[in-house]
């Protein structure tokens, strides 16, 4: 990801980055990929996977540290990488799925930055770990701003960076997705120091998946870049 960390100048404590996409473009396969390309320069990165379950995290980062098609599966092999991966991959996951409380999500990130001295921290997904909850969709939204406020204040405080996979309104059939196209309040936007999107073309015969950096704070002047990732993806 030279030409992403480039445009977006690196990666950086203290702040928060938010990742939208419609579903199924695959936001958990690239924020697998893209925070294992961290931790292996050595940032040592906290997991909280709250949609998808932990096994198929852990399957997918694996699969990738190895660089190669571990399917279909041989035992011997997927134990091999699996270890090299826990020696040698400072990543470490919450214990927790599903609707969860925000105190105890904050407490979990407190402990993995006091004892494993995490800098990453992945919130996948916003909605997920709101959950679906029975009140209108303005007390929604409020809660979620909330989270996201409590979110960009741990980040600050604690030296860490926070990147929050988040869903978007649904739009129209083929619209590309914009800042306004991000579910829930103004709060998300407004916290946010970078704001990313995977986006599909298909304009062309052929589809085409887009990282495209809506918003970045550090942007010398602001201007859109895409990077072409359908190769990295598959």
């Amino acid at each position: 990801f030279t030409e992403l960390n480039r445009i977006i100048k690196g990666f950086r404590t203290q702040e928060m980055t938010v990742l939208s996409g419609n579903t199924g473009v695959g936001k958990t396969t690239f924020m697998c990929e893209y925070s294992l390309d961290l931790a292996e320069q050595g940032v040592p990165t906290l997991w909280g996977s709250f949609e998808m379950p932990l096994r198929k995290v852990c399957k997918t980062l694996v699969q990738q540290f190895a660089g190669e098609p571990l399917d279909p599966p041989i035992p011997s092999r997927i134990a091999e990488w699996a270890r090299m991966f826990s020696e040698n991959i400072p990543i470490y996951f919450m214990n927790l799925h599903g609707a969860q409380s925000l105190t105890e999500v904050l407490k979990t990130m407190e402990v993995g930055v006091k004892d494993s001295g995490v800098e990453h921290i992945v919130i996948d997904n916003l909605q997920f770990l709101l959950g679906a909850g029975d009140g209108a969709f303005v007390e929604r939204f409020q809660r979620q701003d909330h989270y996201v406020q409590e979110l960009r204040a741990f980040a600050t405080e604690n030296g860490t960076h926070v990147t929050i996979v988040a869903h978007p309104r649904k739009e129209e059939t083929g619209r590309l997705l914009s800042i306004n196209s991000l579910y829930g309040g103004g709060k998300i936007s407004q916290e946010a120091d970078n704001i990313m999107f995977l986006q599909v073309d298909s304009s062309t015969s052929i589809p085409k998946k887009y990282l495209q950096v809506g918003f970045c704070l550090h942007f010398t002047s602001y201007y859109f870049f895409f990077v072409d990732i359908t190769t990295k993806m598959m």
